[in-house]
C-alpha cells in the first residue's frame, strides 16, 4: 500500500504566490515611499509661495524692482523647491512625473507671480500686440499697409481665432498667461531634446530646469518671439529625433522612410507658421539647420534649401518695405550691431546697473556651464555635446549682420540658451546610479546661484513693466474716444500704445514708445514746467494739428530710474498743462491722465 502524501493541516490558510500586478503595486508603495521626503519638501514650498503672495506689495517698488519686494515666504518656497528638485535629480527611481511637477511648480514661481499679483498684463510694449488682434478680431483681415505686422500676421492670426473660440476677443483677459505658457512648453521641447540626444532621463530634466532658471531675456510675453521660438525649437526636436540617420527614432509601427516623410513634412509646416510670425527666427532656423546639414547631422541635405526657399518667398514681396522703414542689414560691424544705440540718453540709478549686471553675470555662467558640460562629455566619450554646441553657436551670426534695434545680442542669448541648457545640463547632472545624497548640496548650490542672478535680471525692471489696470483703461478710452488722424504724445516712456482696434487711425511713429518729449533732446535732464509749453505743442504739431498728451505714474518712475529727467519735472509739466487753455482733460484717474490739445487757442 502506497503511502499517502502528507497533508498539511493548515493549507487552507496558504498564501498563493504573489501576481505580477501585486509585485508592482508593492514596488511602487516603496518607491512612493522613497520619494514622500522629496515630494513633501516641494509641496511644502508652494505652500509657502501660494501664502506669501497676498504679502506682496507692488505699488511702490525702487530701482532694484521687485525682488527687495518679495517676502521672506516667498524665498523660502522657492528654495525649497529648488532643494526639492535637486533631491528628485539625484534619485533613481525618481519618474517623469516628479521632475515634471518641480519643473512646473518653478515656472509658476517665477513666471506667475505677476500675473498673479495684476489685473493686466505688464510690459507696455505687450499692447502693440493686443492692438493688432483686436483689429482682426474687428475687421476679420489684415492690410499689410498698416505695419509690419501686418505683413507677418500669423501669431496674431492665431490669438484672434483662438479669442473667438474661447469666448475672449480682447488678449488682455489672457495675454499675461503666455508668460507661463510658452516657458512651460519650450522647457518640455528643450527636456525632449536632450532626452534624444543624451537618452538620459537626468538630463533632460536638468536641462529643462536650466532653461527654465536661465531665461532672463524676457521674451515670453504674448509675442511672436515667443511664438515663433517654440516653433523653431520643435522644428529642431523633429529634426534629431527623425532625420539624424539609421539610429534615428520611428513611429510604432511606420516605415522608416515614411517616418522620415512625416517629419520633413512636419519640420516644413513649422517653418512656415515661423516665416509668418516673426521676421528673425526663421533665418536662424535654416542657419541652425544648414549648419546640422554641413556637419552630417541631419538628413537629407536639401532640406535646407526647402526651408530656405519658404523664407525667401515671404521676404520677396515684401523686401521693399522692410528695406525703406528698417533696412534689411544693419551693417556688418559685430561691435556696433551687438550696442544699445540708445544707451547714451540714460543715467541709470545703481538698481538698474545691477539688474544689468546680474542679467551680464547669468549669461556668463550659463556659458561656462555649456562649456563645462561640452568638457565632460567629451572626457567621457559620449560624444552628444557637437549638436547642442553647433546651435548654441549658430546665434552669433546674428551681431555680423543686424543690430535688431539694439537687441542684437539679447537675441543672441535667446536663440543660444535652449541648447547652453542641454551643455549645462551635462554639466549639473548627478552621476552614478541610486541615491547620491552628497551630490543634492552640490546640484541646489548651482542651480541656487543661477536663481540668485536670474530674479534681479528678470523681474529687476518690474517698477516700470508692471501696468495698472488705470493706465490700459487710458489708452483704451482713447482708442474709442480719440478724433481720428490725431496723435498721442506720451509725456515720457512707459504707456501701452496702439492698444485698441482703431490705432491704424492715428498719428506717429511705430515704435513702443514713440513719439515722447523725453526722446527729445531738449526735454531731458532737466527741469520741465509752463515755458516747455510752446516746445510740447511743436513736437505735437509734426505729426498733426490735433493731438493728446498722456501723463503716467510709471513715466515718472521710468524717467527717475533712468535718468531721463530729475524727480518731479514730468509732474511739473503736468501742472503747466492742466493750467494751460491750450489743453483740456480727456482721461483722468490717479494713474494716467490724457490732456486735449486744443488748437487756436
Amino acid at each position: 500500500m502506497t503511502a499517502s502524501p502528507p497533508i498539511h493541516r493548515l493549507s487552507w490558510l496558504a498564501v498563493p504566490p504573489a501576481t505580477a500586478a501585486a509585485a508592482q503595486a508593492s514596488a511602487a508603495v516603496r518607491t512612493l515611499g522613497r520619494l514622500a521626503p522629496t515630494m513633501a519638501v516641494g509641496v511644502a514650498g508652494v505652500l509657502l509661495w501660494a501664502t506669501s503672495l497676498g504679502d506682496i506689495r507692488l505699488g511702490s517698488l525702487g530701482d532694484y524692482g521687485l525682488p527687495p519686494a518679495l517676502p521672506v515666504r516667498w524665498y523660502a518656497g522657492l528654495a525649497l523647491v529648488i532643494v526639492g528638485h535637486a533631491a528628485a535629480l539625484c534619485q533613481r527611481r525618481s519618474g517623469p512625473w516628479l521632475l515634471a511637477g518641480f519643473l512646473t511648480a518653478t515656472v509658476v514661481i517665477l513666471y506667475g507671480t505677476v500675473p498673479l499679483c495684476t489685473d493686466v498684463p505688464h510690459y507696455p510694449w505687450v499692447y502693440k500686440h493686443i492692438g493688432v488682434v483686436r483689429y482682426i478680431d474687428v475687421h476679420g483681415s489684415i492690410d499689410p499697409g498698416i505695419d509690419i505686422y501686418h505683413r507677418w500676421p500669423g501669431f496674431f492670426a492665431v490669438a484672434a481665432l483662438f479669442g473667438r473660440l474661447a469666448g475672449q476677443r480682447n488678449p488682455v483677459t489672457y495675454a499675461a498667461w503666455a508668460e507661463v505658457f510658452f516657458p512651460l512648453v519650450q522647457a518640455g521641447i528643450v527636456a525632449a531634446t536632450a532626452r534624444t540626444l543624451t537618452g538620459r532621463a537626468r538630463t533632460a530634466a536638468a536641462a529643462a530646469f536650466l532653461f527654465v532658471i536661465t531665461n532672463w531675456v524676457g521674451q515670453s510675453y504674448f509675442a511672436p518671439q515667443a511664438f515663433g521660438l517654440t516653433m523653431g525649437l520643435g522644428l529642431y526636436l523633429v529634426a534629431l529625433r527623425f532625420l539624424t540617420g539609421p539610429r534615428s527614432a520611428h513611429l510604432a509601427g511606420t516605415p522608416p522612410g515614411l517616418a522620415r516623410r512625416a517629419a520633413i513634412t512636419i519640420i516644413c509646416v513649422l517653418q512656415a507658421a515661423v516665416v509668418v510670425s516673426h521676421q528673425l527666427t526663421p533665418y536662424l532656423l535654416v542657419a541652425g539647420m544648414g549648419a546640422l546639414s554641413a556637419a552630417g547631422y541631419v538628413r537629407p541635405r536639401w532640406l535646407t534649401a526647402v526651408l530656405a526657399g519658404l523664407t525667401l518667398a515671404w521676404l520677396v514681396p515684401n523686401l521693399g518695405y522692410v528695406q525703406h522703414n528698417f533696412g534689411l542689414l544693419s551693417g556688418t560691424n559685430p561691435v556696433a550691431n551687438a550696442t544699445n544705440t540708445h544707451v547714451h540718453e540714460f543715467s541709470p540709478l545703481p538698481g538698474k546697473i545691477f539688474n544689468a549686471r546680474a542679467g551680464y553675470a547669468l549669461t556668463v555662467s550659463v556659458g561656462l556651464l555649456a562649456v563645462i558640460g561640452a568638457w565632460r562629455d567629451l572626457r567621457r566619450g559620449d560624444r552628444v555635446a557637437g549638436i547642442p554646441l553647433l546651435l548654441a553657436v549658430v546665434p552669433v551670426g546674428i551681431v555680423f549682420a543686424q543690430n535688431y534695434g539694439g537687441e542684437a545680442s539679447l537675441r543672441v542669448v535667446l536663440f543660444a540658451l535652449p541648447f547652453a541648457a542641454v551643455l549645462g545640463a551635462l554639466a549639473v547632472e548627478p552621476t552614478g546610479d541610486g541615491w547620491r545624497l552628497r551630490q543634492v548640496p552640490r546640484v541646489s548650490a548651482v542651480t541656487g546661484a543661477l536663481v540668485a542672478m536670474f530674479l534681479p535680471a528678470f523681474t529687476g525692471q518690474e517698477e516700470i513693466n508692471i501696468m495698472t489696470p488705470d493706465t490700459v483703461r487710458a489708452a483704451d478710452y482713447f482708442d474709442a474716444h480719440a478724433e481720428a488722424g490725431s496723435v498721442l504724445l506720451l509725456a515720457g516712456p512707459d504707456f501701452p500704445l496702439r492698444y485698441g482696434p482703431r490705432y491704424p487711425e492715428f498719428r506717429g511713429p511705430s515704435s513702443d514708445d514713440d513719439p515722447n518729449l523725453l526722446h527729445t533732446a531738449g526735454f531731458r535732464h532737466r527741469q520741465l514746467g509752463a515755458a516747455d509749453l510752446d516746445g510740447v505743442v511743436a513736437v505735437l504739431r509734426q505729426y498733426s494739428t490735433h493731438g493728446y498728451l498722456a501723463f503716467t505714474t510709471s513715466q515718472e518712475v521710468y524717467a527717475e530710474v533712468f535718468g531721463l529727467a530729475p524727480p518731479g519735472a514730468l509732474g511739473s509739466l503736468e501742472q503747466a498743462v492742466a493750467r494751460s487753455p491750450r489743453f483740456q482733460a480727456f482721461f483722468t484717474s490717479p494713474t494716467a491722465r490724457i490732456y486735449s490739445y486744443q488748437a487756436g487757442r
